[in-house]
């Protein structure tokens, strides 16, 4: 689902809003459940199989939060940089670097997950910014599920 489609516009947003705001509007808990169940479904729109991944990448990096909190070790960010340029590396580039040496583009025919860029980088920023004391570990999961995850960003 693309941001100008109609079907974003004229259904998604107004029925996320009008939840939002006249429903849960004094349930924090509640709003905060309901948005990450809204920005699962608004990736799992384009290709339901790969919520998983995103759900993974929110659970690796919630826990390399916790772990970068407790240790401040650089391993831990190398570990994560590595993990991430993998996952990156295979969705967006494998394909690319096998057709040039064997000159079929399609040979694992891997589909590309929406949105994989964006919050992989959404998940390094997050970790970073608690390894250089600018953001605060989250221990609540929902939290850095939303940070990662939240659709209109």
């Amino acid at each position: 689902m693309l941001f100008p489609s109609e079907v974003f516009l004229f259904m998604f947003l107004p029925f996320v809003l009008a939840i939002y705001y006249l429903v849960l509007r004094k349930h924090t808990k509640g709003k905060n459940i309901f948005l990450l169940v809204m920005s699962l479904l608004f990736y799992a729109y384009g290709e339901p199989k790969y919520v998983f991944l995103m759900l993974f990448m929110i659970l690796f990096h919630y826990f390399l939060g916790l772990c970068i909190e407790k240790y401040h070790s650089k391993w831990i960010l190398v570990f994560m940089a590595i993990a991430d340029i993998c996952v990156l590396g295979y969705f967006k580039y494998l394909n690319f670097i096998v057709s040039i040496f064997t000159g079929n583009l399609n040979t694992f025919k891997i589909a590309l997950p929406i949105g994989i860029s964006f919050y992989t980088f959404q998940a390094i920023s997050y970790v970073v910014d608690v390894y250089r004391g600018k953001g605060k570990v989250q221990t609540n999961f929902l939290n850095v599920g939303l940070y990662i995850s939240l659709f209109p960003q």
